[in-house]
């Protein structure tokens, strides 16, 4: 009998082993970069509706229009980093023509994900991404004040004030799966107002973005205060 068990040890250890390696394995978890915020694909566009409001010595002036932004094309560099081509363009209404406004690029590279805009470079999300996370969104360009508008330098860094939120737009679209990036909230009574957010959503990317900017006049050589209003909301997207 002592014989018995020991042979049905010698089975059974082996076994429980490969059963304990084998739990080990599966319940690995892959940490999810969150990168899927920042979907860059080739043939992906969007569709948003965008409207520009400058008030300056109290006259206001109202633009409104579409936005176009497709991902046209994309190059690898010697160090293999990926960079797309984001072609952006422009109609003044649902029906009309799209022409050319301009063209930006974006890549990630290692856990960020960067993003040139008219030849101004900008760390637009961090990765993985998680409620509270900061960096210097600046960190390739110095840009600080540009003596008229505000921006926010290396003391005042992005940071994702809401995660995993559930959203709807006012255009209709909605997701289960956003996050909000805060680029500035500058408010002074004295200077003015610089506050700026940025919302992705996941397996989407931008899907909202606002500017609500107030340049107050202090002196005789300025021609008055200054108030900018922009927002871009998402109508739709998809893959050419």
């Amino acid at each position: 009998m002592k014989l018995s068990i020991m042979k049905v040890g010698f089975l059974i250890f082996p076994l429980l082993f490969l059963f304990i390696i084998s739990c080990s394995d599966s319940e690995k978890v892959i940490p999810a970069l969150g990168v899927d915020y920042f979907p860059l694909r080739t043939g992906d566009y969007a569709i948003y509706e965008v409207d520009e409001t400058t008030i300056l010595s109290s006259v206001k002036t109202v633009i409104s229009y579409d936005l176009k932004v497709t991902v046209t094309d994309s190059s690898v560099n010697n160090q293999g980093e990926v960079t797309y081509i984001l072609l952006r363009e422009k109609r003044t209404m649902a029906s009309g023509n799209w022409g050319n406004l301009d063209t930006w690029s974006a890549r990630i590279v290692n856990n960020k994900a960067i993003q040139n805009e008219g030849n101004v470079t900008f760390v637009k999300l961090m990765f993985p991404p998680a409620l509270n996370l900061n960096w210097d969104g600046n960190e390739y360009n110095n840009l600080v004040n540009n003596g008229e508008l505000f921006y926010d330098g290396d003391n005042t860094p992005y940071f994702i004030s809401e995660w995993v939120q559930p959203i709807t737009l006012s255009t209709g679209f909605s997701s289960d799966n956003s996050l909000t990036v805060v680029q500035n909230d500058y408010n002074d009574p004295i200077t003015g107002i610089d506050e700026r957010k940025e919302i992705y959503a996941r397996e989407v990317g931008l899907i909202y973005k606002e500017i609500n900017q107030f340049v107050k006049c202090n002196g005789s050589a300025c021609a008055g205060d200054k108030s900018y209003i922009f927002t871009q909301i998402l109508k739709e997207h998809g893959k050419i």
